[in-house]
């Protein structure tokens, strides 16, 4: 009687908790509302979530099951496709994951004609009783005890961290965020360094480009050549030529050079995820509720109660009824000692200083699932296929046979159009041959232009490299002044 009565003040708590918070949020809720509210619907069932977790799930195919109805599930072509890999690769799920996963399969798979998802259901099987028996830390037999007449024994070995649960579990250490931060204020630094040294070569290739155009109209003047020599402004033309074609190269495009890399930086910080907003956000919320500090005792209190309610809402079958005699944990768990409902040592982890507490999913665990609404393709029989087919003949037979609007038939004027277009081609082509009989075009007419004169208008240079030797040699030669004239009465 006492045990009932625990039992009733337990669920009748349970279900004062359920009530008092909001209804279980979708998804697709979450990601209509804002943050600050998104996290308040997702902290009322169990706190928040991250990138990683959420990750975690959307790859991991065979845990899509636990949310499937069983009917789908046993018709699933799960070994072909694009998420084949996901379920044949069993060593990466945990121990928790493979439970979850072996609850979620039928007895029977459908649609198996060669047996091969029998035979991964037993593969399943055999990992899950592997990692279950080390997770235990039973003792199986080993060799031969030979002066003691019997066989040895031996511990199996426990489970390493993350075969007891996937890091992706756990809310990220003090050490894991600064670490994320620093990579994300790096990937910034990079970006910023790549786009100012864009902006540099970009500017240098524009002074490039106007200094080659200088050099090269300065080789074109004749003036500079007679004065000048064409050897010294060829030189000064390629070696300009050669400055802009080194700055194009190290600017680079899309594939290759400073611009590339400037691309490769944006696109890491744009495709970051989380990215730097998140990840700022998520860790206040993280750091706000200390969620980054380990706490194995916590999370294994958690796990009990949530465990202690599936067992409540169990209760009501006829297995887990408290009056069935067959039910294994029936008088084994006791309101004050749930250390057997969940032992502490499945929330502690060698590696608890990279961890930080065990997320709590913010989902309904009891959600309401139905079938997977499928699309149904109507197929034409053979007689329906062949009927579409003579009207769809038929059709193009009457179509050809429209007379032209000039009372032709479907062959004259098709032989008409053919001849218009014979005639049109025979004048273009004799209308090109006058052209090209009656002379040269206007550009090369215009290209021939008269002699250079003897006495040529001086022409100042344009290129800035010439303009800077010509300062040097007027420096480093000056002109000498012209000479002192005697006015005398015979020159007057």
């Amino acid at each position: 009687r006492k045990h009932k009565e625990k039992q009733s003040t337990s669920a009748a708590a349970a279900a004062e908790d359920t009530s008092s918070s909001n209804p279980p949020p979708q998804v697709a809720d979450l990601e209509k509302k804002e943050a600050k509210r998104a996290y308040q619907l997702a902290a009322a069932w169990g706190g928040i979530y991250t990138f990683e977790l959420a990750q975690r799930i959307k790859f991991a195919k065979p845990l899509h099951w636990v949310q499937a109805h069983p009917e789908d599930v046993a018709c699933a072509n799960f070994l072909a496709g694009a998420g084949a890999d996901s379920f044949r690769n069993l060593g990466d799920y945990d121990v928790v994951e493979l439970r979850a996963i072996y609850a979620s399969c039928p007895a029977r798979f459908d649609l198996d004609g060669t047996g091969a998802k029998a035979a991964w259901r037993a593969a399943l099987v055999d990992r899950l009783r592997q990692l279950t028996s080390r997770d235990r830390g039973e003792v199986v037999n080993a060799g031969w005890d030979g002066p003691n007449n019997r066989r040895k024994t031996t511990r199996l070995p426990p489970l390493e961290a993350k075969l007891k649960r996937h890091a992706a579990y756990c809310f990220p250490s003090a050490g894991e965020l600064e670490a994320r931060t620093k990579k994300h204020l790096e990937a910034r630094k990079r970006l910023d360094d790549r786009r100012t040294r864009v902006e540099t070569l970009e500017k240098q290739l524009a002074d490039a480009k106007s200094e080659r155009d200088a050099a090269f109209a300065d080789a074109r003047s004749e003036y500079l050549q007679q004065r000048y020599g064409k050897a010294m402004l060829k030189d000064l033309a390629k070696e300009a030529d050669e400055t802009y074609k080194r700055v194009l190269g190290e600017l680079g495009n899309d594939v290759s050079g400073a611009r590339a890399d400037l691309k490769r930086a944006a696109s890491a910080v744009a495709n970051a995820s989380p990215s730097d907003a998140e990840h700022s956000q998520l860790r206040k919320l993280i750091e706000k509720h200390k969620l980054h500090q380990p706490n194995p005792a916590a999370d294994a209190a958690d796990c009990r109660r949530l465990a202690r309610k599936a067992l409540e809402r169990h209760h009501q079958t006829s297995f887990f009824s408290p009056n069935n005699n067959n039910n294994p944990d029936h008088g084994d768990i006791d309101d004050d000692d749930d250390e057997g409902l969940w032992p502490l040592s499945r929330c502690t982890f060698d590696d608890d200083e990279n961890r930080g507490r065990l997320i709590r999913g913010p989902f309904d665990p009891w959600p309401d699932i139905k079938r997977a609404a499928k699309s149904v393709v109507k197929k034409l029989t053979d007689a329906e296929e062949a009927e579409q087919r003579r009207r769809e003949v038929a059709a193009a037979v009457s179509s050809s046979a429209d007379p032209s609007k000039d009372g032709l038939g479907p062959a004259a004027a098709r032989r008409k159009a053919l001849e218009a277009l014979s005639s049109k081609s025979t004048a273009d082509t004799r209308r090109s041959a006058g052209i090209s009989r009656g002379g040269s075009s206007s550009s090369l007419v215009g290209g021939a232009g008269p002699p250079p004169a003897k006495d040529l208008e001086p022409v100042a240079p344009k290129s800035k490299r010439l303009s800077r030797l010509l300062q040097e040699q007027q420096r480093n030669h000056p002109a000498p002044a012209p000479a002192a004239v005697e006015h005398t009465d015979d020159n007057r």
